[in-house]
């Protein structure tokens, strides 16, 4: 393959950026505001370097850095060092919250003959590095300490409907050890619905048909899971609240804060259940008996799976150390002129040594705030604060992220314009980027600036190019049918990352980013420095395209004269979501037994035209406040544009789930880390509850009737008054 020489992109940005001296400027900005940005720009986007990225990621991942142990306090402190270094005012926040590490795990086959399971990984000679020195045993975050003994059955992904499917073959998991593979939804809610359900215990396994050798080579020879490999991760029932279970509610965990005992926690397990590799599953799936199973529940293992039970007998034993543990978020702030802020983030902890996930993003970040230390030097000066933010404990369940977020939340209410999230940020070079509609524009507009390193044109102009060819492929799933125009949309967030309590809890907009490509070591001890360098990214050029972006990206927003955020096509977004779920009450009906659910969506459909008409006159009056250089005009303007997403929220937040306050999108009930956009009318839906879904109706139309009000005040700001 052609590598291009480091200073091709250097040449086509300076390129782009001086044309933008005769092009409409960019969005938020004056064309003198543009043009005196413009050498910070060069700043951001000459800075990152191939080989700084290459540095931090070795060092960061030289040993696995759970949450709550020496060895991540120990990258915390590296990440501090590294932007003193640079120049900028850090500051380490500690939170003394609830988490587990293991003390004693075992699985034993006990049926139908006795052998102990592995629960570590095989290591390589060709893994040179000794990545996996002080790694724990596999165990899950929040999983329950106990022991279960007793018969496996096969549950497929361990998905409700699974569940109600082996209803039907008159079995059913109560009483019994449940073996599910991952995929379909979050990893808690496959041991919360088997729980509930009567399950004993619960082995989770990674199957070779989604993620292992039907997919590709496997490590170490190429990027895919080999029949080793354990995927760990948390149980927590991140769809329900996430953060420190111990301070549920919204409270932060700071000193002297209420706390409940694990008993008392409501979005945890209380059965044991581990992680697995596929091999020690596969002797679990050879011996079990009972009949073959339905048609989508085979795997890639290379015999006929059955679902038992009977022919295969495990005991679980699961000891945790569990309590509470100091966690450090790093925070380094940039001050602004005016009082609005800006936070970006990346967490830094990670299950294994963590290359992709999240040291890619962690690499990146450091080069961007390397960027920005230049940029001050030079005499940059940005109209927002921005807040850099290296997030501990992530990986339990957005744990000090949302602490953060819980003991600011009056400061950013306020001020927060918009968070900005790195986690994974580089697996491949494909990229892609997910977030509100109100920053698909300065989105689109960043992306386009930042040459593509191994790919020619813009990363922006490859990113809409997949878009559209994806676009085209696919059935139409909106009622607008095949000839409705391609427009390009940020994927929605669901319940992933760091950014869910900026947006969920609190209505700041937020977005998330990166490069992806094939993997198959997620969560593994083999997502390691190895393995970026041989199949992720050898040279580090997407290390250095993540850094270009995050960075223009920030500066645009931080610098801007105007906050950024346009609403033109955010009704366009939100009505081709609620069109979704039209679709599918319309396919349900379709083969409904009795009467069919058939709930009105007229009201909404005229709330989002009026949405729609606010919005253009909004962005209308945006870009004359910005092109006019009414610096009073541009912050009233500003203040009430970064409360439109806060208009979206409900104070008593979604059913069942009061923490998650928006009302447009959310994680999904049964999905976790998926999104639901109109989560309530989507739960509705599959309850086919009328009433549930008449009252929730409401309160979204009360919502983007607030949200219009707000953009009609924002149209109504005038330059000079």
């Amino acid at each position: 393959m052609q590598r291009f020489p480091l200073v091709v992109p250097v040449c086509l940005v300076v390129a782009s950026l001086s044309a933008q001296e005769t092009a409409k400027p960019p969005v938020g900005f004056s064309r003198s505001s543009a043009d005196a940005l413009a050498k910070y720009e060069r700043i951001v986007l000459d800075t990152p370097s191939l080989s700084n990225a290459k540095k931090w990621l070795e060092a960061l991942t030289e040993v696995p850095h759970v949450a709550g142990t020496p060895a991540e306090k120990k990258v915390a402190d590296y990440v501090r060092d590294r932007m003193v270094e640079f120049g900028l005012s850090v500051e380490t926040v500690k939170y003394d919250v609830f988490l587990n590490h293991p003390k004693l795990v075992s699985l034993t086959m006990t049926a139908p003959s006795r052998q102990e399971l592995a629960l570590m990984e095989d290591t390589y000679p060709q893994d040179t590095a000794a990545s996996y020195r002080g790694q724990f045993p596999a165990f899950h975050g929040y999983g329950a300490s106990g022991v279960a003994s007793g018969q496996v059955i096969y549950v497929n992904y361990g998905a409700p409907a699974d569940h109600e499917r082996l209803k039907t073959m008159g079995l059913s998991v109560e009483g019994k050890i449940a073996l599910v593979r991952y995929g379909g939804a979050f990893r808690g809610l496959k041991v919360k619905e088997a729980e509930e359900r009567g399950a004993i215990g619960v082995l989770i396994y990674s199957d070779p048909a989604d993620d292992g050798y039907m997919r590709g080579d496997v490590y170490p020879d190429g990027p895919m899971r080999p029949a080793s490999a354990i995927q760990r991760g948390s149980v927590q029932y991140l769809s329900i609240q996430p953060g420190d279970p111990s301070t549920p509610g919204g409270v932060p965990s700071i000193d002297g804060a209420p706390r409940i005992t694990r008993d008392q926690m409501k979005n945890v397990p209380k059965i044991p259940s581990l992680p697995i590799a596929h091999r020690e599953a596969e002797k679990l799936l050879r011996q079990l008996g009972g009949p073959r199973v339905p048609d989508g529940w085979q795997g890639g293992l290379p015999f006929s799976y059955h679902v038992g039970p009977g022919g295969a007998a495990v005991e679980m034993k699961v000891e945790m150390d569990e309590g509470l543990k100091p966690i450090y978020n790093v925070m380094a702030t940039i001050p602004g002129t005016t009082d609005q802020v800006l936070v970006v983030g990346n967490h830094r902890d990670a299950w294994t040594p963590g290359a992709i996930d999240p040291n890619s993003g962690t690499a990146a970040m450091l080069e961007v705030a390397r960027s920005f230390g230049v940029a001050l030097k030079a005499g940059w000066k940005p109209k927002r604060t921005i807040i850099l933010g290296s997030w501990d404990a992530e990986e339990y369940g957005l744990v000090g992220s949302t602490e953060w977020v819980e003991a600011n939340a009056a400061m950013l209410s306020q001020k927060a314009v918009a968070y900005l999230n790195l986690d994974s940020a580089v697996s491949g070079p494909d990229f892609s980027a997910s977030g509100v509609p109100s920053l698909r524009d300065v989105m689109r507009e960043v992306a386009r600036l930042v040459p593509d390193p191994r790919k020619g044109g813009s990363v922006g102009a490859l990113w809409e190019g997949r878009a559209k060819a994806a676009w085209a492929q696919s059935a139409p799933v909106t009622l607008g049918g095949p000839d409705r125009e391609f427009d390009l949309q940020l994927g929605r967030l669901g319940s992933g990352s760091d950014y869910t309590a900026f947006l969920d809890f609190l209505g700041v907009p937020a977005t998330d980013m990166g490069f992806g490509g094939s993997s198959g070591v997620y969560h593994s001890v083999y997502d390691n420095f190895r393995w970026m360098s041989l199949f992720g990214d050898p040279d580090f050029v997407y290390h250095q395209a993540a850094a270009q972006l995050m960075g223009l990206l920030t500066m645009r927003i931080a610098s801007a004269d105007v906050a950024p955020l346009r609403f033109s096509g955010y009704a366009r977004a939100l009505r081709e979501d609620l069109d979704e779920i039209r679709t599918d009450v319309t396919k349900r009906a379709r083969i409904a037994v009795g009467a069919p659910f058939l709930p009105d969506f007229t009201p909404m459909v005229t709330a989002l035209s009026d949405l729609e008409r606010a919005g253009v006159a909004a962005d209308a009056a945006a870009d004359r406040v910005a092109a006019s250089g009414d610096a009073a005009a541009a912050a009233r303007i500003s203040d009430t544009l970064i409360q439109v997403e806060r208009a979206f929220l409900h104070p008593q937040g979604l059913p069942g789930r009061p923490w998650f306050k928006h009302q447009l999108i959310g994680p999904g009930l049964t999905t976790g880390y998926a999104p639901w956009p109109y989560p309530a009318l989507r739960e509705a839906v599959e309850k086919k509850d009328m009433a549930m879904f008449g009252a929730e109706a409401t309160r979204v139309v009360a919502a983007i009737a607030a949200g219009t009000a707000r953009l009609r005040q924002a149209a109504a700001v005038t330059a000079g008054r």
